[in-house]
Formats: C-alpha cells, sequence, structure tokens
C-alpha cells in the first residue's frame, strides 16, 4: 500500500520547470548548473557552444536546464529559447565590470520583449567570492534594475 502511495503522490504532486540560463559568455553559467547537479563548481568546461540541456530533480521538482551560450553569436538566439519557460535565470559576472554595459544591454532585450512578459526573470549576480567585483548598488545602477525587485540571498547557503 505505501508503494502505491508514494507513486500517486509521485504522479500528482511532481512538478516539471524547464529553467533557460543566460547571460554573456563566461558568467558561470554552466559551473552554476555544476553546483546545482553535482554539488560541486570544480569541474573545468570549455565556453558552451550552442546549448546544453541537463535534467535534475530535487525533491519532488523535476528541473530541465537550457544552458544557453553566452557568445555574440548565441545572443540573437536567446529569444528562441526563453519562450515557454517556467523561469529565465540572467547570469552576470559580477567580477567583469567592463562587461556591465553589456549584460545590460542583453538583459534589457530580454525584459522589452512581449512573449517574455508573463515569465519570471531572476538576475543572477555571480562570483560575488572573487575579489574586486562590482558592488550590489553599483551592479543594480549599472543594470538599471528595479530596486523594489531585488531579493537578496545566496544559493550557496
Amino acid at each position: 500500500m505505501g508503494g502505491l502511495f508514494s507513486a500517486l503522490k509521485a504522479l500528482f504532486f511532481s512538478k516539471r520547470l524547464e529553467v533557460v540560463l543566460v547571460g554573456l559568455e563566461n558568467s558561470g553559467k554552466t559551473t552554476f548548473c555544476n553546483q546545482l547537479e553535482f554539488g560541486s563548481s570544480d569541474i573545468e568546461d570549455p565556453p558552451t557552444v550552442g546549448l546544453n540541456v541537463r535534467v535534475m530533480k530535487r525533491g519532488g521538482i523535476s528541473f530541465k536546464v537550457w544552458d544557453i551560450g553566452g557568445q555574440e553569436q548565441y545572443r540573437k538566439e536567446w529569444a528562441r529559447y526563453t519562450r515557454g519557460m517556467d523561469c529565465v535565470v540572467f547570469v552576470v559576472d559580477t567580477a567583469d565590470r567592463d562587461r556591465i554595459p553589456t549584460a545590460k544591454k542583453e538583459l534589457h532585450r530580454l525584459l522589452d520583449d512581449p512573449a517574455l512578459s508573463t515569465v519570471p526573470l531572476l538576475v543572477l549576480a555571480n562570483k560575488v567570492d572573487l575579489k574586486n567585483v562590482v558592488s550590489e548598488s553599483d551592479l543594480i545602477r549599472g543594470l538599471n534594475l528595479d530596486t523594489s525587485l531585488i531579493i537578496n540571498g545566496s544559493w550557496l547557503q
């Protein structure tokens, strides 16, 4: 009986979410995926060419994670992969100050897309553990974010 209940519970109370990770190249999207999937970010990965798709399970939730390359030639494809997703995660390298304006441009291209108006978009400030990173307030200003929507936290905790 317990096996049947568990099977029914899994069938009716499980959820599958599709999440897409976008951001400039070297922002740490693949490393973030490795941390989520394997509990370690020590794996050396070459830059993503095109996209990687992974399925991960946490509790009763199955995540299909689309990790899209951030090189300029792939950015024009982001809109195609973000539509129909349950969540978009925009990863920003806080240690790369010079590229914040480019990140802002690409982020706002997504925010201005009417097809994404109902899709939650999370801005993930990555590499904050490194030295000489952009401060939180400078990042918020640099990306022109609405401060009323900011939630602080660490996915490592």
